[in-house]
Order: C-alpha cells, then structure tokens, then sequence
C-alpha cells in the first residue's frame, strides 16, 4: 500500500544511487515489500509462482548487499494498519469486479463467435 503521496513529497529531493555508493554503510530494508515483490514477480514459463520465491529473492538481494559492503537491516512491521486493512480490501473488490467483467466480456464473444459460426442455435 504504501504512503499516499510519498514519492510526490520526496521528487525535489529524492535521488537514485548507485550501490557502490553505500559501502560500510547500514542500510534498512522493508522486509514486506521485498517478500510481496518477489511473490509477484518470479515465475516459470506457466506463469506459475516460483517456489520458495520470498526466499530465493531475499537471500540474492541479501548476498548482492553483503559483497558490496552493505549491512542489510530487515524491518518488519506489526499488525496491519486499519486504514490498510480497507484499502486492500477496497482493491480486492475492484479486481473481483474486473474479473467478472472479464469473464462476462469474454463469454459475449464467444457467443458472438458462436452464432457467426451458425454453431449455436438460440430458441
């Protein structure tokens, strides 16, 4: 979920920076969004989650900061925040909305495919 506005807030003088530049440094990490990253986006050929993704992502991540000098320190947050809490919730509903607007869009066209091909005889 993330801080409404904080990338926004942070423009004027926020900058990216080369990992070279934290050698000897200690630097804190948000454990969730790692996890919840690597879940997201390692998959096979099928689409299908990797297994043990969470691990494999951190652990490489983990090493990439421990050969360049990088002390890596996990922050993981308590319990989840009510106003969290309904926004995921509120973003649930909108992806199962678009999922049954997916599934009855994509039921109209085989239909319509259906009946040009005069397969489907409707009573």
């Amino acid at each position: 979920m993330g801080v409404k506005g904080l990338w926004q807030l942070l423009l004027p003088i926020g900058r990216r920076v080369s990992i070279e530049t934290l050698e000897g440094k200690t630097l804190a990490i948000d454990a969730s969004i790692w996890l919840t990253q690597f879940v997201k986006a390692m998959r096979d050929a099928e689409g299908n989650m990797t297994a043990n993704a969470h691990l494999l992502g951190t652990l490489r991540r983990i090493l990439k900061l421990l050969f360049n000098f990088i002390k890596p320190v996990m922050v993981f947050d308590g319990a989840t925040p009510e106003i969290k809490k309904k926004e995921t919730a509120a973003r649930k509903s909108r992806r199962d909305k678009q999922d049954v607007s997916v599934k009855r869009t994509a039921k109209k066209i085989l239909i319509a495919k259906l009946k040009e091909q005069r397969l489907l005889r409707l009573d």
